[in-house]
């Protein structure tokens, strides 16, 4: 065998493998129609109206025709403020206590360009958060609307994993629908706009400071309901 031949086979060969496992990850969620146990959705709007330097000044709802095509069994929209007034941050949570059913959290990846905002740049990191010091994975945009422009964080969380990529849920969940005989999940939002003279930078900063002062929250939150 060639050198290069060689190269390709070992180069590949770890993909074709982990390609197969998501397939067949895939078709056994398609296949699998296991009872879950009854759980309790998180009391999500006991999440604290402070959070560091962030408080709430305001509170929002889903219209009905939104909640009925996302059919969350939780969720919560919160506009916070620093105390200083210099930044805002909204958070958007969407407990689904299934997912078997199709029915799950929608990635902002898609729903916010279908609803024109425009992706101007994106990565996955590693954010560090208290009590995990090698951070927790999540996904950061910068978009653009009409002139406007606001950082997102967003990331997909319950009581046993967390997660940032949209293709790895059903390789997480559907061993967790065998063993714990559930498949809840939660997506987490926060958006910062940008304010007067900021870079994406400073934006991200406080995005990021948002994030810290909710995770250990939103932790002991879903904890509670178990």
């Amino acid at each position: 065998m060639h050198e290069g031949s060689s190269m390709h086979s070992l180069v590949n060969g770890p993909v074709v493998v982990v390609g197969l496992l998501l397939v067949g990850q895939v078709l056994l969620w398609h296949f699998l129609n296991v009872t879950e146990v009854p759980l309790t959705a998180p009391e999500l709007e006991t999440l604290p109206s402070h959070l560091g330097q962030w408080g709430v000044t305001d509170e929002q709802v889903l219209e009905q025709e939104v909640v009925e095509y996302l059919r969350p069994d939780r969720y919560l929209i919160r506009d916070y403020r620093t105390v200083n007034r210099a930044a805002a941050a909204n958070l958007f949570i969407a407990y689904f206590k299934s997912t078997q059913g199709g029915y799950g959290p929608h990635s902002p990846r898609i729903c916010l360009p279908g609803s024109g905002w425009l992706v101007q740049d994106s990565r996955s990191l590693n954010l560090a958060v208290p009590g995990r010091p090698d951070g927790i994975p999540v996904n950061q945009y910068y978009m653009e609307k009409s002139g406007q422009h606001i950082v997102v964080l967003y990331w997909y969380q319950n009581n046993r994993r967390i997660w940032a990529n949209e293709g790895t849920s059903r390789l997480y969940l559907a061993p967790d629908l065998l063993r714990y005989h559930r498949s809840d999940a939660s997506l987490v939002r926060v958006t910062v706009p940008l304010g007067e003279d900021w870079t994406r930078q400073k934006a991200f900063q406080y995005s990021a400071d948002f994030v810290r002062q909710l995770f250990p929250q939103f932790v002991e939150c879903l904890t509670k309901a178990g």
